[in-house]
């Protein structure tokens, strides 16, 4: 039997996720819009985490993070330092590929990015650092999916904030990805985007990150999926030999 989760500090990292760089500051307002809270509940949430030394009041019902999540962030460096090492790695993968490149870890809402890299040419696509992407849209999240057993990927979805109807259509792809070991996007996460990801795995076996090359979609032919998927997926093995 599972551990019962505590959902009310999960909803506490939701509100956190909201923080952006082009977004340094929240409101209730913000928690009422974006994650369907009541203004009662919105203020509670913001309280507490200011209680908890997570958040800081600017000026009258706005917040930003606080230098106590900075030193944190700079622990969490030091002890865990897969991020760095990789950066280089994938740094490398980008420019071999001319396409960006980023690695995920699972996230309440989907897979985080941890990592990312752009080509060396002057326009790339780029991505943010804790930036979440789309499960069942995404080749990331899709690889996700399909190391889930059929009966966890309903929750999984709807945990996600996305419709458990698109499992049905995706049941096909996700037990190919299972046997092939490679997802790809064609557009599905965003218009005009084309990705392909592969699983990174532990030393036990288990899928503990996933790694993927995306970029423009009309760059994404069956030729180039070819060519990317053999780097690709050595250095998932590479990065997994880390964990």
């Amino acid at each position: 039997m599972s551990t019962p989760l505590n959902h009310s500090l999960l909803k506490g990292f939701e509100v956190l996720a909201l923080f952006r760089h082009d977004r340094p500051e929240i409101t209730a307002a913000a928690l009422t819009a974006e994650m369907g809270m009541n203004s009662a509940t919105a203020h509670r949430f913001l309280t507490t985490l200011e209680q908890a030394g997570a958040i800081v009041a600017v000026r009258r019902g706005a917040y930003r993070l606080s230098p106590r999540l900075a030193e944190l962030g700079r622990l969490a460096e030091d002890t865990n330092p897969l991020p760095r090492i990789v950066g280089p790695l994938i740094e490398a993968l980008a420019a071999i590929l001319g396409q960006s490149v980023m690695v995920c870890l699972p996230g309440p809402r989907g897979p985080v990015a941890i990592a990312v890299a752009t080509p060396p040419r002057p326009f790339a696509m780029g991505f943010a650092v804790g930036t979440t992407v789309s499960l069942t849209g995404s080749a990331q999240g899709r690889l996700w999916l399909a190391d889930m057993a059929p009966s966890e990927r309903p929750r999984a979805v709807t945990a996600a904030g996305e419709d458990p109807e698109l499992l049905a259509p995706l049941a096909p792809m996700l037990e190919q990805i299972r046997s092939e070991g490679l997802a790809h996007n064609r557009g599905e996460a965003a218009p005009e985007v084309g990705a392909i990801a592969a699983p990174v795995h532990d030393g036990r076996g288990r899928l503990a990150r996933t790694l993927s090359v995306f970029g423009p979609l009309s760059q994404f032919t069956p030729v180039f999926r070819d060519h990317a998927a053999g780097p690709l997926r050595d250095l998932a093995t590479r990065i997994g030999q880390r964990l």
